[in-house]
């Protein structure tokens, strides 16, 4: 880990670099949905984002941003690769104090639920694995947070707070529920008795599953996180279940265990398994299909998540 955080502030320090490489920074034989980017808030508290949903971190003084007025969470707007890309404040989003911009270092370019978007950071410390069986739901505390668990920085055993990415998304694109339930409208009924198995931690995306599923006339169980619905597969027939939908990033048991526990008993052979998920790394796509899941959705398309499930459900 140490060595993660000295790389790390050796490329902050190269000035004439515009751009960070954050694939050099990840073990090759690391699992992509369990390594998280570290950074410090103004309030020196921890925090943690998922690097399979981060694309680049880039020089925060090197971009040219169009500032926005009048709207109290976007600091602007960046041509960042040829593409018009939202800068928000992470301090500012989470609550927390917002410093003078001399500083933040750097800009931590995610690509998620199809829209490119920059978070402001004060500075990163490291990039470390986090098993999901190491992390507490602390949504019921914090709306603007998943779980809560403890890092390694140095010799210290710190804590920190992994941020609801999802709320985020919500809270700066305001309208992406609104049009997410709108392009819903059109989606048709299906028939079938048998129940969709839906899996994530986020209670913003399963409340718009729910509208969706009620609105396809679906029967569903919901779960919190993967452990709870393997756990649950005991009181459920295989002939009762239509489709699997699992999230990949979630605490006790993330959606690749859950593939992996349901590919390993062959009386759900039959079933398909759908990826709901705003992460971005290609590579770990290919590794989902290869694992065993038939298609993976972005967050939060509402609509394309109804037409995959017509077409999956079994």
């Amino acid at each position: 880990m140490e060595e993660y955080n000295n790389e790390i502030e050796d490329i902050v320090d190269e000035e004439d670099d515009e751009e960070l490489d954050l694939v050099a920074l990840v073990t090759a034989n690391a699992n992509d949905t369990s390594q998280y980017l570290i950074f410090e808030g103004s309030d020196t508290q921890l925090y943690a984002k998922n690097v399979s949903k981060i694309e680049e971190l880039l020089v925060y003084k090197d971009i040219d941003i169009a500032r926005t007025h009048g709207n109290d969470l976007i600091v602007g707007t960046a041509d960042i690769r040829g593409n018009m890309t939202t800068i928000v404040n992470f301090d500012k989003w989470f609550g927390n104090e917002v410093l003078d911009e001399s500083e933040y270092e750097l800009i931590v370019l995610a690509h998620y639920g199809g829209h490119r978007l920059g978070i402001m950071v004060k500075r990163v410390e490291l990039i470390v694995n986090i098993p999901p069986n190491t992390m507490t739901d602390n949504s019921e505390n914090d709306e603007k947070t998943s779980f809560i668990t403890k890092v390694n920085i140095g010799q210290k055993s710190k804590m920190c707070i992994i941020f609801d990415s999802d709320k985020m998304l919500l809270d700066i694109f305001d309208t992406i529920d609104t049009k997410a339930m709108e392009d819903t409208k059109t989606i048709q009924k299906v028939d079938t008795d048998k129940m969709v198995l839906f899996a994530d931690d986020s209670k913003f995306i399963r409340k718009m599953a729910e509208s969706l599923f009620t609105k396809m006339g679906l029967k569903y169980r919901m779960y919190e996180n993967g452990q709870l619905l393997i756990d649950d597969l005991k009181n459920i027939a295989p002939e009762e279940i239509a489709l699997f939908i699992t999230d990949l990033e979630m605490p006790v048991m993330g959606g690749r265990d859950v593939i992996d526990n349901i590919r390993a008993d062959k009386k759900y052979d039959g079933i398909n398994i759908i990826v709901h998920t705003n992460m971005s790394n290609d590579n770990m796509g290919d590794s989902l299909i290869g694992a065993g899941a038939q298609q993976i959705i972005g967050k939060v398309n509402m609509f394309a998540l109804g037409e995959a499930i017509k077409e999956l459900i079994v």
